[in-house]
């Protein structure tokens, strides 16, 4: 009688673990569906084999926007990251002097924020030589990658089009 009631609970644990490992697979092979699969989950784009995190793209956010200027999302601030080195390239060639952390820095103090993150100095850096350059530099030639949390990367408007989930209705669509 022991042996019987041992092999029968032997027999529930083998399918109580198969069932386990068939979820677990399960989870692992969906949860790899939400995302571009050359990017790791830390990492909000790749600009020519250059890492932009997660973590700058929402640190630069969250600081940019205690600024007293319109606020900026998650999709404006990786734009203008991913313009970080392009822009800086375009505005040395054409002649306009690179502008000193410390500047960028004491003038974002000056705007409210007293310790300056290095993401929010890259973030305001990439601002002013846009700004300076009147215009996106191209971009043609750029290995861009966006995380697709981030939105995609659209060559021809140069910028990360934030993209809305299929279930999330527009309140705007919806009639009475």
């Amino acid at each position: 009688m022991r042996i019987a009631a041992s092999s029968l609970t032997r027999a529930r644990a083998r399918r109580s673990l198969t069932a386990a490992t068939v979820a677990a697979a399960g989870a692992l092979a969906l949860s790899g569906c939400s995302g571009d699969a050359s990017l790791s989950a830390g990492v909000a784009a790749v600009v020519d084999g250059k890492e932009i995190s997660v973590a700058d793209v929402q640190e630069a956010t969250a600081q940019f926007n205690t600024l007293p200027v319109q606020p900026v999302n998650t999709s404006d601030t990786l734009t203008r990251l991913i313009y970080g080195d392009l822009a800086e390239e375009a505005y040395t060639e054409a002649g306009l002097p690179p502008v000193p952390d410390a500047q960028l820095e004491a003038q974002l103090r000056s705007g409210g924020v007293e310790e300056p993150s290095d993401s929010l100095i890259s973030l305001y850096r990439s601002i002013v030589h846009l700004n300076g350059l009147g215009g996106l530099p191209p971009a043609d030639g750029a290995d861009i990658q966006v995380n697709p949390r981030f939105g995609s990367w659209d060559a021809e408007a140069g910028q990360v089009i934030a993209q809305s989930p299929d279930w999330i209705t527009d309140i705007s669509e919806v009639q009475n």
